[in-house]
């Protein structure tokens, strides 16, 4: 009989090399999956939220003007202004007194803070959105029982109906996280998705990203991801933001302020402090 050359050898060697490149390629690809992008890099069409007019920063009230009504604490909380090394060359203020808090996790007119919604007219209606923005908490900020941060809504389109919001939250000991916010029939209820899932660096901005992707009516299959400097921190595929096919995504829930009650003293900081935020831009496929 006679023995295989040393061609067919190597020819044989080489294939079996190959085939266990692509079996190691194939478990790696599933034990280590390609990381997903920033939303930012995979939703294109864009708006920004206008700090300016005519190259002049906007005052408190000529933004409270521009929000009919529907705003809290801008004129007592809100400044636009230039801010050294910001992200962008406006970044807006929001002042949060020593002794503020909310009251039911909504902001009032006691609470410090501000909250007011930006309902970009090219954005009503969708069914997914991606909302960026820098945050910077001040070098002694007080964490405290935590605070609320904006985050991407949506409605039902009437007055009182259903609605939700995602609320990005610095919590106590400098940890982040989220909590959607969902009201179905005049009932609202808050669930945290996740606790200290990252890092709320004080001192140096941040920037966040939020992708929101809407579950099917009655289904817990909707998207939830939040990147932090470009890092995914938070991913689930299982949240129910609707009930029903006629909640969509409206925009963004403006909301800056302190979490707690007005008869929870701990939550009360010591201090006064500004959260800086800068540029708002939403994205949308």
């Amino acid at each position: 009989m006679q023995l295989p050359g040393p061609k067919f050898l190597l020819f044989n060697a080489a294939a079996a090399l190959a085939g266990g490149a692509a079996v190691l390629a194939a478990a790696w690809s599933v034990l280590m999956p390609t990381p997903i992008a920033p939303c930012s890099e995979r939703y294109h069409a864009m708006t920004t939220f206008g700090l300016e007019r005519g190259g002049v920063a906007l005052s408190a009230a000529e933004l409270q003007a521009s929000l009919g009504g529907k705003d809290v604490g801008v004129i007592d909380s809100v400044t636009i202004g230039p801010v050294k090394d910001a992200p962008a060359p406006l970044a807006m203020a929001v002042s949060l007194q020593k002794a503020s808090v909310s009251q039911q996790g909504v902001a009032t007119q006691f609470s410090g803070g501000t909250s007011f919604p930006w309902h970009p007219r090219a954005l009503q209606g969708k069914a997914s959105a991606c909302l960026s923005y820098s945050v910077l908490l001040p070098a002694d900020f007080e964490f405290h029982r935590g605070g609320v941060l904006p985050g991407i809504a949506g409605t039902d389109g009437t007055e009182g109906g259903d609605r939700f919001a995602v609320q990005l939250a610095w919590r106590p000991k400098e940890g982040g996280g989220v909590t959607v916010r969902v009201t179905e029939n005049g009932v609202s209820q808050g669930m945290p998705v996740e606790r200290q899932t990252f890092e709320f660096a004080r001192g140096r901005w941040m920037k966040v990203e939020q992708e929101v992707v809407l579950n099917t009516p009655k289904m817990q299959d909707g998207t939830l991801r939040v990147w932090v400097n470009g890092v995914l921190a938070v991913d689930r595929r299982d949240i129910a933001y609707r009930a029903k096919p006629d909640v969509t995504v409206a925009g963004v829930a403006v909301d800056v302020f302190r979490a707690g009650g007005p008869t929870d003293a701990q939550a009360a900081a010591n201090k006064d402090a500004k959260v800086l935020l800068a540029p708002f831009e939403v994205r949308w496929q």
